[in-house]
């Protein structure tokens, strides 16, 4: 069977692969060509099941995570690095130093492609409507659980990365310093998708209390057992409008005649005193200049100009301390740090990033 024959092989079973897929149970056998021919479906017991090879692929495409998809911490590739440290310090070879490099940057891409799966999975959870409260709010609970013990297991693994593997060859070295750089934005998307399934779960069961409560107060009215729901509208008719209210019952029903226009009119009119409002002109007010707003802005060519005539030690600690980020009042660490991430961004060839960190938990770089 060729390729294009394939996908109009699926394209023609397309329905009964997707209600296989949504997890249904199929209403028909599955044909035999999507059995015998190229394995779309596979026979379990005495049902057909879509093959783990299928779904693996449907999830790529799709780019969802299964939910049994266990979030790697990398410990076997990071004690593997460990191990080849030791043998390149004691033979020197350069081919293990070369499998060094091609690991951390297996190692790169993996951390990389595991952001995106997490990111595809809280999404998956959060817009899945299709699955029962109980279900979503477990797989919440279970995909926060593991976040919340990656984010220790990643910290551990920046600092492999970041201190451990350091002096082994300034090539290294210098992939090392761009990859903890990079790697800094998903460090805090893994605190973000914790927070973030943190305040769904908070949400979910705030919401299931509230539809166990809606269940239990139906079945009471079902089963006539709504004896302390009578009781409450009854007592706060005034504020429960359109509620149950004893004391406003039809006295009669009102004859032809008093449903008349004019009749109608003449019964209102006793009720009613209607009083004329005189229409009064709007004032006009004159125009109110707004106060004026002061904008602040880091000038970052003054940094970068004192920077380079300075030398610093520690450029965040000198950035911190310049005048263009002491003219802001609050904030100060923010603008700080941000003005940091730019100037060693633009200029890695000037600067030397230190495996030891400042009094403000900010790596140390110094400028060369």
């Amino acid at each position: 069977m060729k390729h294009i024959e394939l996908i109009e092989l699926l394209y023609k079973h397309r329905h009964i692969i997707d209600e296989a897929f949504q997890g249904n149970v199929l209403s028909q056998h599955p044909p035999s060509q999507l059995i015998d021919e190229v394995a779309i479906f596979q026979k379990v017991a005495k049902e057909y099941e879509l093959s783990s090879s299928y779904i693996e692929f449907a999830n790529t495409m799709l780019k969802r995570v299964d939910a049994n998809y266990t979030f790697g911490d990398y410990q076997q590739e990071i004690k593997r690095l460990i191990e080849y440290k030791g043998d390149y310090l004691e033979s020197g070879d350069y081919n293990i130093l070369m499998r060094i490099k091609g690991q951390v940057r297996s190692l790169y891409k993996k951390i990389v492609l595991r952001d995106t799966l997490i990111n595809a999975r809280i999404n998956d959870i959060i817009n899945d409507n299709d699955l029962s409260m109980e279900l979503v709010l477990k797989d919440a609970k279970d995909i926060d659980s593991r976040i919340t013990e990656l984010i220790e297991a990643h910290s551990q693994n920046l600092h492999i990365l970041g201190s451990e593997l350091r002096g082994l060859d300034s090539g290294l070295d210098d992939m090392l310093v761009d990859i903890n750089i990079e790697l800094q934005p998903y460090t805090e998307n893994i605190h973000q998708y914790n927070q973030r399934l943190s305040d769904f779960i908070l949400r979910t069961q705030k919401r299931k209390e509230q539809n166990k409560k809606l269940a239990s107060l139906s079945n009471k009215i079902l089963k006539e057992q709504d004896y302390g729901l009578r009781a409450l509208l009854l007592s706060n008719s005034p504020l429960y409008h359109h509620t149950l209210n004893k004391k406003h019952n039809i006295a009669h029903l009102p004859s032809p005649v008093e449903l008349e226009k004019s009749s109608f009119i003449k019964a209102l009119s006793k009720l009613w005193v209607i009083e004329k409002k005189q229409r009064k002109a709007p004032v006009d007010k004159p125009y109110q200049k707004p106060p004026s707003v002061e904008h602040k802005a880091v000038k970052l060519h003054l940094i970068e100009q004192d920077i380079i005539n300075d030398r610093p030690q520690d450029i965040y600690e000198y950035i911190l301390e310049h005048n263009e980020i002491q003219k802001f009042d609050q904030q100060q660490n923010i603008f700080a740090f941000k003005t940091y991430l730019t100037i060693i961004q633009n200029h890695r060839e000037k600067i030397d990033v230190s495996a030891n960190y400042n009094q403000y938990d900010i790596r140390i770089v110094q400028w060369i």
